[in-house]
């Protein structure tokens, strides 16, 4: 009867979709009615999920991204703890950093815009999110309108703990320019440290000693004596060191410091203790691109304001209020550094630009930033957009001061 019935219809489809129907009602028919029941039940709560991820992507994008523009929060950053070679493992212990068990932690990475390491921001609304999905999603209000004028791929800076189990290699960064001319993607290097802690003697190598030439050098290197001709000099805690891009320069074992610095990762090393790296084979050299980038006859001009000649820089101090100190160690072409040490019982709104981001990373003490707990070890990003209210306020807790470094990138970083 199917047969006659369907030489009557005017097409073969009619004909498969009709059979298709009656088998599908055979099949249905024979199930049982909790079964169907539960087919039923399940094609409502697929559609329903449907309808709820559309209702998603529409409206809670949307006000996703509404939140991400106003950034009316101060950002608690995640850091990022990564292993080295010559990594000491004091982290822990002086600013109750977690660290990876079986791990030798030589840097912990407070705020990185990186592709390959993103620091994520820890608490509020924004918990969770990238920097630079922050950077991405609201560049005007985490950046100010100057950065972000600029369409830049990264935050400017680059802030770590460093921890020296063991003496650094001898290394040097080019700057923008000479990435360009090697043919390198990344930005230049110009940076400074603020030594934290140091064991008596432990030194800092920066640049070569008096007298020593480029021949000197080169024939230094080759004849493996490269130790002879170096600079070093002792520090202690609360020493800024200023590192303009092309200053061969080393960190010593024993010490721990903060480090701030234009958002880059290339390094050219010239001498490394014929150490073998964490895979057990020698870490490789870059004598050819050091040789190129090295400044030879004196420090490179014009990335920190002042004569960077002397080992350590003095800094200026102004005081903000009866209890509170600030100290201005660096002005700089890509960011300036401040030292500030708050007094107990005291409160203040941190010091900074207008529509321009601060980094603050804590030394020691305790206290409340926007209503949040912060300690020594932690660091916060305070958005450009960041109202100077309540929502930016400092307080100490406890009977010790609050003291932090406060960064903050130039229209030019």
């Amino acid at each position: 009867m199917l047969s006659k019935r369907g030489s009557q219809l005017p097409g073969r489809e009619l004909f498969v979709a009709d059979a298709g129907l009656f088998a599908l009602g055979r099949f249905a028919a024979g199930l049982p009615f909790a079964v169907c029941l539960l087919l039923f039940v399940c094609f409502l709560l697929f559609a329903f999920c449907c309808l709820l991820g559309i209702w998603f992507l529409l409206f809670g994008f949307c006000r996703y991204r509404v939140r991400m523009e106003r950034l009316a929060l101060p950002l608690f950053m995640q850091p990022l703890m990564v292993e080295r070679v010559w990594g000491g493992n004091q982290l822990g212990k002086l600013f109750g950093k977690h660290l990876p068990p079986g791990k030798v932690i030589g840097e912990s990475w407070e705020l990185s815009d990186r592709v390959n390491a993103q620091t994520l921001v820890s608490g509020g609304p924004l918990d969770g999110a990238t920097l630079g999905q922050v950077r991405e999603q609201a560049p005007r209000a985490l950046l100010g309108a100057q950065l972000a004028a600029r369409k830049p791929k990264s935050f400017p800076l680059l802030a770590k703990f460093i921890d020296a189990g063991q003496d650094l290699s001898v290394q040097v960064h080019p700057d923008d320019a000479g990435c360009q001319r090697l043919g390198l993607p990344d930005r230049g290097k110009t940076e400074c440290w603020v030594v934290l802690h140091a064991t008596p003697g432990a030194r800092i190598q920066r640049g070569l000693k008096a007298g020593v030439s480029r021949a000197g050098f080169e024939q230094a290197l080759r004849d493996g004596k490269i130790e002879a001709v170096l600079h070093f000099f002792e520090v202690r805690a609360g020493d800024c060191i200023a590192i303009p891009p092309g200053t061969l320069h080393a960190i010593g074992a024993g010490i721990v410091l903060a480090e701030i610095q234009q958002n880059s990762d290339v390094t050219f090393r010239v001498y490394d203790y014929n150490r073998p790296g964490l895979d057990g084979k020698p870490r490789p050299l870059h004598l050819k691109e050091a040789l190129e980038t090295f400044c030879f006859e004196r420090l490179a001009e014009g990335y920190f304001q002042g004569d960077m000649r002397p080992d350590t820089v003095a800094g200026a101090r102004v005081n903000l209020g009866p209890r509170c100190r600030m100290t201005t160690l660096l002005k700089g072409r890509y960011f300036d550094l401040r030292r500030v040490e708050l007094q107990s019982g005291a409160q203040v709104l941190p010091e900074r630009e207008a529509d321009t981001p601060a980094l603050l990373m804590f030394l020691s003490g305790r206290g409340r930033l926007g209503g949040r707990a912060v300690q020594a070890g932690q660091t916060v990003l305070l958005p450009a957009d960041l109202p100077r209210d309540t929502r930016a306020l400092l307080a100490t807790e406890g009977e010790a001061p609050l003291v932090w470094l406060e960064s903050v990138p130039t229209p030019e970083a």
